[in-house]
């Protein structure tokens, strides 16, 4: 088969960082939408300090959006060779390999409630959307998928799955600018390597990303319920007794992210993604994003 070539800036680990940037620009123009939408929805739009300037913010299903669409262009670029991210394999075993992490997580996430009480179910819904979609195609959906199509052989893996782990913790850095408490921020980045560890290792695991999507969903839903994180656009600004309890779990699932990752899996997870960008002779049928 007859490949079109698709010029990259030619070193998986950059083109890594700057797929990420093109996604967030795609959430950012996403969160436009959903700023228009808090005119309408009494509590979609939360009022933050940066820079010692107040901003109004809203992030939901229009940052989803947009991650969605970026990740359709990338997908509509390599059409006839990648098989996409979205796809009915690997739903079920994703699911599970979740599960013990995700139910630990759920139990913190109860004890908060009864910490700082509840805030709105569907406003938790809509603002869960943008990391669940959003944080899942930028530091794991399209880098991930891009990597795995440049390398050669499974040494390599080790690479991206410390890469987008770590990118995806001091990311959350960045939340003690909008009037985070530095020492709860900076957990919470330790936290999010070890949740983004476990994530990044079901997805080379399965080479299908809605495990992780839902699995994100879910625990930021569980979290916007809160009440101080819900009126805060997920800012942590204080720990309670469910925040040890989901840390805890984040630490569990840093250790079961390296039971998953184990160096036998390699030749496994390397066939997985060699029949995603149709590296072998099987033809890839379907046209799933």
């Amino acid at each position: 088969m007859i490949e079109k070539k698709h010029k990259t800036p030619g070193h998986p680990v950059i083109e890594y960082f700057l797929l990420a940037i093109f996604v967030n620009i795609f959430i950012s123009l996403g969160s436009n939408l959903d700023v228009t939408l808090g005119r309408f929805i009494p509590g979609y739009i939360t009022e933050m300090n940066v820079a010692g300037n107040t901003t109004k913010v809203a992030s939901g299903i229009g940052a989803a959006l947009g991650a969605l669409i970026a990740a359709g262009i990338y997908k509509f670029l390599f059409r006839r060779r990648f098989e996409g991210y979205l796809v009915k394999g690997g739903l079920k075993i994703g699911l599970m390999m979740l599960a013990p992490f995700l139910v630990f997580h759920y139990i913190g996430s109860v004890v908060s409630w009864i910490t700082f009480g509840i805030g709105s179910v569907s406003l938790a819904f809509l603002k869960a959307l943008a990391p669940g979609f959003g944080e899942e195609i930028a530091f794991r959906g399209l880098g991930i998928a891009n990597y795995m199509r440049t390398i050669r052989n499974e040494k390599s893996i080790p690479v991206i799955f410390w890469l987008s782990s770590i990118v995806f913790g001091l990311v959350h850095l960045l939340n003690a600018f909008v009037g985070g408490d530095p020492v709860a921020v900076a957990i919470q980045s330790v936290y999010a390597i070890g949740v983004g560890m476990l994530f990044g290792a079901v997805y080379l695991r399965t080479g299908n990303l809605w495990p992780t999507i839902l699995g994100h969903f879910s625990v930021d839903f569980l979290e916007f319920i809160r009440g101080d994180l819900g009126a805060n656009a997920g800012v942590m600004t204080s720990i309670g007794i469910g925040d040890i309890i989901t840390f805890a779990a984040a630490a569990f699932a840093a250790v079961w992210a390296l039971k998953l990752m184990n160096k036998r899996y390699y030749p496994e997870i390397m066939e997985i993604w060699n029949k995603k960008w149709n590296k072998t002779d099987q033809a890839i049928t379907g046209n799933t994003m």
